[in-house]
């Protein structure tokens, strides 16, 4: 069966999307700490100002990853219709992008973005997998593959960033993501040390 790797076409996709991401994240003891809304759906408010991109096999979602921007995207109207009928109730952030949540140095995370004022960014992120797929990286390398190409062709992405566990490091490295520099690896709640990690177009 062939995989298609891609944006939503409609609505109820994307409300197929987050259902899955809350699927994937309530499952885990870790990662369940990353979900905000109150209902079946993992949504959050850098939801409305982000890209959302799955992986769809016969229609059923068994991928997803985000990239969250500063500014609404096609998709804002959709998130907002979607929490408007599930009547989710969104925790407000005073943050540009989401690792600003949860990375310690709050003046790094300034100066990060500082930095990069005058480019096409954006922050990688809320990625998963069905736990079907879990046992090798062959999704995984093709989600990612497809998601970087989508970002960098289709959304002229130049500069993006995101969180990842030291032990994904390594991995990551293979698509171009670089550590950030100054960034230094830190702990959120119960969740594996991590880094935030960037790359270039």
């Amino acid at each position: 069966m062939s995989i298609e790797f891609r944006e939503p076409t409609s609505i109820d996709e994307l409300t197929v999307l987050f259902r899955f991401r809350h699927e994937v994240y309530s499952t885990d003891d870790q990662l369940s700490q990353m979900i905000d809304s109150n209902a079946n759906l993992d949504v959050n408010s850098f939801d409305l100002n982000a890209h959302h991109f799955g992986a769809f096999q016969d229609g059923a979602a068994i991928g997803y990853v985000r990239l969250a921007t500063n500014h609404a995207t096609l998709f804002t109207p959709w998130v907002s219709r979607i929490i408007e009928a599930e009547r989710i109730v969104l925790k407000s952030s005073k943050n540009e992008f989401p690792f600003q949540a949860y990375y310690p140095d709050t003046m790094w995370g300034k100066n990060f973005i500082n930095s990069l004022r005058g480019r096409s960014i954006g922050e990688m992120g809320k990625l998963a997998i069905h736990e079907d797929f879990r046992g090798g990286e062959e999704l995984l390398n093709d989600l990612i593959s497809s998601f970087l190409g989508y970002c960098i062709n289709d959304l002229k992405l130049e500069t993006g960033f995101g969180s990842c566990s030291l032990l994904l490091e390594r991995y990551y490295r293979k698509f171009g993501f670089f550590v950030a520099e100054g960034a230094k690896p830190f702990v959120f709640k119960d969740l594996p040390e991590a880094l935030i990690l960037r790359f270039d177009k």
